[in-house]
């Protein structure tokens, strides 16, 4: 995974481009098909390493590299491709977006929790959080791509079309962002009611807490509920978060929450936060603060630049929040596994949501040197390796094992008041393995420490493993995924077929392991002290030899010059790569100690 994302998301992308090429030759798989989450992942799959990884670019013609331009044969050549994108991408937006609303509807991930109803058209007409999140991604990479076109398309026929995409394109990111920020919700209740006997069991396992730890977790929960008083909520919520004996939960719900006032856009979700909703909310929210292409100038209206900051105010409250009960005054709760949130939720599910919580917590402090201590991730490093276990995915499963539910066919994550449209309706959850080695991948990105960085890529090497055995080995989604009946022989796996969640999952996986090579690696403050030991004494070497010298030789200045220019390019690298900076002081101090050799054997007389 760590040295091939590259060749791996150009394998998926030769698979891909052959069947956007055929999308309307194939009755079977109808583009658009009607599901806006369905075929924005496979837009997702297309546009978004293109907007992350560097050198896989293909807007402008004349960069486009020989290996990109041969995975995407399919769509024509380095002149065609951008144009055969521009028009899928249009008719991906006329589909579900025309100017004054958006289509954001995903049946095909809609489960009734009774099997034996179906969710009626209503049903099939709701939009979630997912499906905002996912336009958000996609809407950016769509711009971006725009962007990149228009600055080498000179033709006023493609510049218009370009306009009409980015017009199309932004109006659907308004809508998205929009309805995230009303999917963002806060929850308050009594410390002695259900919800509160929950939250507290799971920040204090094993034990019951003294009023004095409960008192110690809301003085700490303090600064993020006087963050969530100056939201926009409704009054009786403001009201509640205002009492500092209550406590309390925030995050995203499922979708548009019910706002109580008759005036607002209808929503149907109960304002209750789901773990599973509010990761899916905060991925995509990332994307508008972690890419520079989204700070390029007019990428972003004003509107959307105000959403943007309220979208991020939200997302620092929500990785706050669970992070503090993650870790909880350091005692860390959440290596209890499995997680059991104050809904009653309790699998590892919810586990590997906390995980996603706290990774993006970490990755928020900065830079190589603001990396958290690797007491901070030992916990983590932890839980992911015992998770992959229970999950049966570095283990053996046996027939009828229940952890094989979490791959296929999946979860069901509830969505509480869709009941007021039809039965009791859930949305399909099974894309354990992307994200458990999504959040590894990051965990070694963010480890000072080499043992836990191994033990994380070597896990990484893992699920890679597992997750690329589960590809579509025939038929015209070949190279694709999911077929999770090839990793489960002996287990009554139902065959899955083409799904464009894993695919994309998976995608998002090699974007990850490439952002985490070109990344700058945390520098070893032992190594930064001995490349500054080693520099200091073949600084004082050096001088010491120009000062003793008796006689000219242009052979000897050449060479101490030579020495002087490895000292200064040791100098500038020990503090961001202390390791190449010891490789070159120790060069240096090579060659002033055969010069001090040669010196003392002619002092000697010795030939």
């Amino acid at each position: 995974m760590t040295t091939l994302p590259r060749r791996r998301l150009l394998d998926i992308w030769r698979a891909l481009a052959a069947r956007c090429a055929a999308r309307s030759a194939d009755p079977s798989d109808p583009w658009p098909s009607g599901d806006s989450v369905r075929d924005a992942e496979q837009l997702v799959c297309l546009l978004y390493p293109a907007m992350k990884m560097p050198g896989l670019e293909f807007a402008d013609p004349d960069t486009t590299g020989p290996d990109v331009l041969t995975a995407l044969a399919a769509l024509g050549d380095h002149r065609e491709i951008p144009a055969s994108v521009t028009e899928i991408c249009l008719e991906y937006l006329a589909a579900y977006t025309d100017g004054s609303s958006s289509d954001f509807g995903a049946p095909g991930q809609l489960r009734t929790l009774d099997a034996a109803e179906q969710p009626t058209e209503a049903q099939k007409r709701l939009e979630t959080v997912e499906s905002f999140s996912i336009a958000v991604t996609l809407s950016l990479s769509v711009l971006a791509f725009a962007h990149a076109c228009e600055r080498r398309m000179r033709a006023a026929a493609t510049r218009e079309r370009l306009h009409t995409l980015r017009r199309a394109a932004s109006s659907r990111l308004t809508h998205a962002m929009t309805a995230l920020r009303e999917s963002f919700v806060a929850d308050t209740f009594p410390q002695d009611s259900d919800k509160g006997r929950a939250l507290v069991a799971a920040a204090f396992p094993g034990a019951t807490p003294d009023p004095r730890r409960v008192r110690d977790l809301l003085r700490e929960l303090r600064p993020i509920r006087l963050g969530l008083r100056g939201l926009d909520f409704p009054d009786r919520s403001r009201t509640e978060l205002g009492d500092d004996d209550m406590l309390f939960t925030c995050g995203w719900t499922w979708g548009r929450a019910v706002s109580g006032q008759p005036d607002d856009a209808p929503g149907y979700a109960v304002p209750r936060p789901s773990l599973y909703f509010t990761v899916a909310a905060m991925d995509g929210i990332v994307d508008l603060f972690s890419s520079q292409q989204t700070l390029l100038p007019g990428l972003l209206n004003d509107h959307q630049l105000a959403l943007a900051q309220q979208l991020l105010v939200r997302w620092e409250l929500a990785q706050r929040y669970w992070s503090v009960l993650a870790r909880c005054g350091g005692d860390w709760p959440l290596r209890d596994i499995p997680w059991r949130g104050s809904d009653g939720d309790e699998s590892d599910y919810a586990t590997l949501h906390m995980v996603s919580m706290v990774v993006h917590n970490f990755m928020r402090q900065g830079g190589p040197d603001e990396r958290p201590p690797s007491h901070e991730l030992r916990p983590l490093v932890a839980v992911l390796d015992e998770l992959s276990a229970r999950a049966k995915i570095t283990r053996r499963a046996v027939p009828d094992d229940p952890a094989i539910g979490l791959h296929a066919p999946g979860v069901t994550a509830p969505l509480y008041g869709a009941e007021r449209l039809g039965p009791p309706v859930g949305w399909v959850v099974n894309d354990f393995t992307p994200v458990l080695l999504k959040r590894t991948l990051q965990v070694a990105s963010l480890t000072r420490d080499m043992e836990h960085r191994d033990t994380m890529l070597a896990l990484a090497g893992e699920l890679t493993d597992h997750l690329w055995n589960r590809r579509l080995d025939s038929g015209p989604a070949s190279g694709l995924w999911d077929m999770p009946e090839r990793v489960y022989p002996s287990a009554l796996v139902p065959p899955a077929g083409l799904s464009w969640h894993i695919t994309e999952r998976s995608v998002e996986t090699l974007v990850v392991a490439a952002a985490g090579i070109a990344a700058e690696l945390a520098p070893s403050q032992q190594l930064v002290s001995t490349a500054a030991d080693l520099l200091r004494e073949a600084d004082h070497l050096l001088a010491r030899e120009m000062l003793t010298r008796t006689m000219h030789a242009p052979t000897v200045d050449s060479e101490l010059h030579l020495i002087g220019v490895v000292l200064r390019r040791s100098r500038r690298q020990a503090e961001r790569r202390p390791a190449v900076a010891i490789a070159l002081a120790c060069d240096a101090l090579r060659r002033l100690d055969e010069l001090s050799a040669a010196r003392e054997q002619a002092a000697r007389g010795v030939v």
